[in-house]
């Protein structure tokens, strides 16, 4: 399934009325909020530039739409490391992309979304993060250093690309967006004409995270590096691999120290991707170019692992790439032997297997940002980054410290006077090389794959265990109110130029919430379906619905749901198409099949039909998708302010 953004409009009534109603957006809870702690301030400068946490989320499934930005704010992050972009924006990708039973596997590398696409879900993501300060919907007054959120783009794959006309101009207007935020502002409809004026900066990003192609040389990287802070003027962080530890120790870690035997190295990407000094002297250059042009650059740990695929989830592909816990390990110890190499101070950030138990470790290692990504694919998704924040406010707290810098240069044994990059060097000597001993690393602890019992999804009712609404990273599966039902349905003979009564077969719901997918949000990455205890994939056997009639029409022949009006659906099923809207001052409901042109009142007795085909006499109207489709309407009526119904439907377009 091809993504789609929604308008800015949609998105901004979806944010303001759900919170209003339900106290949640998309679907995250209030309560789950980061509303900032009054005993310590997270602050930390990242180039140049204040953000209100060290928290990311990695440059990945997190940072690819709108909703996936926000709701990375709402668990307190504010450094984003949006998804890569590269000059190829109409890549084939294999599905599913995503396997994190355990530790995780992607084959997914690049955004998913044309070059403008891109753009435009960025530059909506930037003035809803304005408007939620604008609306003080978490409580600190607007102007607060609370919301002070950093854009890091993240730019790939080689030279020629990054240099082309398009991906250069794609920069540019990250770095002056001052005429899309206009454009956008100016377009909302005049119910919102209060935003229009809104004083949002125009420069949404001044950094780039470098990525390169596993393989990419090092003149080259280089290169690239100059080139980005020449013709754009901004900071530079690039993006390592992990195979800089060299094959005998990745292996030596990996395979023996943690037991992963059956993870297969890929030794041509040692031998292929830029080795460790190669790394550490081409950083020393760098750096004194960045002088030049008072920029900086900087080193992240680290790119995902090229490893042999298993073939049992991805079976088109010949290699995977790890991240996880093991990657962990590989990486904060890639960090720290580059650091002790370079012998001078670098800016470094950091991406692997940070969760709630190792992100206090990482911060003391005086890394800006630690980012996150496969943590966030797991039970609970977005809101698993509440407890990261609240563990690193307690380990402070005890510490007696207020601030970041303060807390880092205690644990190191510093004062207050000393360097900040030194206490990070001793913190990670005292961290880094325990973390091999650490079992919760090993491969006994990351074996244990998600519960699994004898039962087949099928299109209504499930455990109803609502995993697959939050691992979601797009908010892409929600849940509907149905309540549970039983009732015989009635069927209808043609007779005589007339529709008379049939019996029908019995519709039965278990179930009080059934489960559905926003299509357009969805990428068929397949995480729902690693975690759904039932056979069968959510995104794939759930009522599927489109917020655009282009991607309604572009997914024949699967089956799915539109809303043409507030009030109106159409449907396909089994390759047919049906339609359904609601007369709300005649209280009618009106169902076309193929076949018929059906009237009911709205206990769903039949008032009047017309055939819309030749009809033969006798012929049996069996009119179970009238029942499904009018469930699913009603359900999405009595929560018209959820994000979804919203994102479908609009609140404020007239009946049709």
């Amino acid at each position: 399934m091809e993504l789609v953004g929604v308008s800015l409009e949609r998105l901004i009534d979806s944010v303001l009325t759900e919170f209003d109603v339900a106290q949640s957006i998309f679907a995250y809870p209030k309560r789950r909020f980061f509303t900032g702690y009054s005993e310590v301030d997270f602050s930390v400068d990242f180039h140049d530039q204040k953000a209100a946490t060290p928290l990311g989320p990695a440059s990945g499934p997190h940072t690819q739409m709108a909703q996936n930005i926000v709701l990375s704010f709402l668990g307190g992050c504010r450094i984003m490391e949006l998804k890569t972009i590269q000059i190829l924006d109409q890549l084939e990708i294999g599905r599913p992309c995503i396997d994190a039973r355990n530790v995780c596997y992607n084959i997914e590398w690049s955004q998913e979304l044309r070059l403008d696409d891109s753009f435009d879900e960025y530059v909506k993501a930037w003035i809803l993060l304005k408007i939620i300060e604008e609306e003080e919907l978490f409580g600190p007054p607007k102007g607060s250093p609370f919301y002070d959120t950093i854009f890091d783009l993240s730019v790939g794959y080689d030279l020629k690309g990054i240099s082309s006309p398009q991906v250069k101009a794609w920069i540019a207007g990250m770095i002056d967006a001052g005429a899309a935020i206009r454009a956008r502002l100016e377009a909302l409809p005049a119910r919102l004409q209060h935003y229009k004026n809104l004083d949002i900066p125009s420069e949404i990003s001044r950094s780039i995270t470098l990525s390169t192609f596993h393989g990419c040389p090092a003149d080259e990287i280089e290169k690239i590096v100059e080139h980005l802070i020449e013709e754009h003027r901004v900071h530079v962080i690039v993006k390592m691999n992990p195979t800089l530890l060299g094959y005998d120790d990745v292996s030596r870690i990996l395979n023996d120290k943690l037991g992963y035997q059956h993870i297969r190295l890929d030794p041509a990407a040692f031998d292929h991707d830029m080795q460790f000094d190669e790394a550490v002297e081409m950083m020393k250059r760098l750096k004194k170019f960045a002088q030049k042009y008072d920029r900086k650059v900087g080193a992240k740990f680290t790119n995902t692992l090229v490893v042999k695929n298993q073939k049992d989830v991805f079976p088109d592909d010949d290699v995977a790439y790890l991240s996880g816990a093991p990657l962990h390990v590989l990486s904060i110890n890639a960090m720290h032997r580059f650091r002790k190499a370079l012998g001078e101070e670098v800016a470094i950030s950091f991406s692997a297997g940070i969760d709630q138990h190792n992100v206090v470790d990482a911060v003391l290692c005086n890394m800006v940002p630690v980012t996150t990504c496969t943590d966030l694919l797991k039970k609970g998704g977005y809101t698993r980054l509440f407890m990261y924040l609240k563990r690193l406010k307690d380990a402070m707290v005890a510490a007696e410290c207020r601030t970041l810098d303060a807390f880092i240069r205690k644990r190191a044994g510093l004062t207050a006077s000393d360097d900040l990059y030194r206490a990070g060097l001793i913190n990670g000597e005292r961290i880094v090389p325990h973390l091999v001993h650490n079992p919760r690393y090993h491969h006994e602890a990351n074996k244990k794959e998600p519960p699994r019992i004898d039962s087949q999804l099928v299109f209504f009712d499930c455990v109803s265990c609502n995993i697959c609404v939050p691992v979601c990273p797009n908010a892409a599966n929600f849940f509907l109110v149905t309540g549970t039902q039983q009732f015989g349905m009635t069927n209808y003979r043609y007779q005589q130029n007339t529709f008379v009564p049939a019996d029908g077969k019995f519709f039965v719901l278990e179930k009080k919430n059934q489960y559905a997918n926003l299509a357009e949000f969805c990428n068929d990455c397949g995480n729902c379906d690693t975690f759904c205890p039932e056979d069968g994939a959510p995104f794939i056997e759930k009522p599927r619905f489109f917020h655009s009639e282009e991607g309604y029409r572009a997914s024949f022949p699967l089956d799915g749901f539109f809303f043409p009006t507030p009030f109106s659906m159409t449907g396909r099923l089994d390759e047919k198409e049906y339609y359904l809207a609601l007369h709300q001052e005649r209280k009618e409901i009106r169902w076309q099949s193929p076949e018929v042109d059906f009237v009911f009142d709205d206990d769903g007795t039949l008032l009047r039909g017309t055939p819309r085909t030749e009809l033969a006499e006798g012929a049996v109207i069996d009119t179970e998708v009238f029942y499904i489709m009018k469930i699913l309407m009603e359900s999405i009526l009595k929560l018209p302010d959820d994000f979804p119904a919203v994102l479908m439907r609009g609140i404020m377009a007239e009946a049709g």
